[in-house]
């Protein structure tokens, strides 16, 4: 049973907290969003979860939160992808976790051009494609732990940054072993945080 706590961010998996993939990519990315205040990244991440909370309401048929001009520009960047890479979504915002090491949360599963794919949704200036091969990678590696299903035929990025044009960007996916290397580097470092 996996529980989420808004306040902290935190992830209980049989009433225990573990650790988070946004915290293991923040130990394997420490300087990402170095030199940028909070007040920025506060407003980057609001934009990006008006944008997400859109697309998610659409995909249920439910009523739209209000946008601004950017953020409807970006909503509709995402309908012309989804129609020109025939998008069909099978679920979206699900919980996962991977034994008792990691906890998140993916943006969705879909079928894109007819290709079983796990999809993250992005609205960031640039894309960082090493990041995003992590993040999937560990969502995927979750997802086969919980479900028993193979590989993703394709992991995705649908880029949205706001003002231009979307994409839809194929993104290479981590080794097991690489992944499972970053979990026990991520471990080490936080015993000797607790030994210090």
């Amino acid at each position: 049973m996996i529980e989420f706590i808004e306040d902290g961010h935190i992830y209980l998996k049989d009433g225990i907290i573990i650790p988070s993939v946004s915290e293991i990519l923040h130990f394997i990315f420490p300087d990402k969003y170095k030199g940028v205040d909070q007040e920025t990244l506060n407003k980057k991440a609001k934009y990006g979860s008006t944008v997400h909370e859109s697309i998610e309401c659409f995909e249920q048929n439910k009523d739209l939160p209000e946008l601004d001009a950017n953020q409807r520009f970006s909503f509709t960047q995402y309908i012309r992808l989804k129609s020109e890479n025939k998008i069909e979504v099978i679920s979206q915002e699900q919980m996962i976790y991977y034994k008792n090491e990691y906890a998140g949360r993916f943006d969705m599963i879909a079928n894109v051009n007819g290709c079983f794919s796990l999809c993250d949704i992005k609205t960031t200036a640039t894309l960082d494609k090493e990041y995003l091969s992590y993040q999937l990678s560990f969502y995927e590696l979750a997802h086969m732990h919980m479900y028993g299903t193979p590989h993703f035929e394709k992991l995705y990025a649908i880029w949205l940054p706001k003002r231009n044009y979307g994409k839809l960007i194929e993104i290479e996916r981590k080794s097991t072993s690489e992944l499972l290397k970053k979990i026990k580097e991520f471990k080490e470092s936080k015993e000797i945080c607790l030994n210090d």
